[in-house]
């Protein structure tokens, strides 16, 4: 879930420590497994990073760059608002989520994010923010939605997209439920959607 960079050594790198992260866990993966697994000696691994967790925190940004990216692929499509924006919504935030569940220690890895990459969580919903007001604006512009006429702020409404978005994904007993709570969400937001 990487985009391929002009730097194959750091993709190999990227590629293999996430692999060692989900299938072995963050806390017990060395740096020793990542250089092995990404056919490298230690040595060579240390002078693209200083440890695990700036790996770690590399994987990351390079996978928000890709979802932030999808995301908005998908917002600038065709097509009805709401399917676009579930699709988005889907795509953003919960297919990592999905992903990381299929494997042996992805939900570790969810709190070690928390843990040690807390800020590029926050600069993550903030860009998905930006892109989905501009979705939603450019929804308003056609007359596909209409926002509160007291305040058209797409800004203020695309935050509280997200917080609902992450609020779902919490207290959502499964990723099914908090998929449908999502997609409820946004029916109720589109309901003045015109064809």
């Amino acid at each position: 879930m990487i985009p391929e960079s002009d730097d194959p050594r750091r993709d190999a790198i990227l590629r293999a420590a996430f692999d060692r992260f989900v299938n072995y866990g963050f806390r017990r993966t060395s740096m020793e497994d990542i250089a092995g697994a990404a056919g490298m000696s230690r040595p060579a691994l240390y002078q693209h990073y200083r440890n695990k967790a700036d790996i770690f925190r590399a994987y990351v940004e390079a996978m928000v760059v890709v979802l932030v990216g999808d995301v908005r692929r998908i917002l600038a499509e065709d097509g009805p608002i709401a399917d676009r924006l579930v699709r988005a919504l889907d795509q953003g935030f919960l297919a990592p989520h999905r992903m990381l569940a299929a494997t042996p220690h992805g939900m570790e890895l969810v709190g070690v994010n928390k843990e040690i990459a807390g800020d590029l969580f926050e600069r993550w919903m903030g860009d998905m923010e930006s892109v989905i007001a501009g979705g939603l604006r450019h929804a308003a512009e056609r007359g596909r939605i209409a926002p509160d006429r007291d305040d058209p702020d797409c800004a203020k409404l695309a935050r509280l997209i997200v917080n609902g978005v992450e609020g779902a994904k919490t207290r959502a007993a499964t990723l099914q439920q908090a998929e449908a709570d999502i997609r409820n969400m946004v029916r109720l937001i589109t309901a003045v959607e015109h064809a």
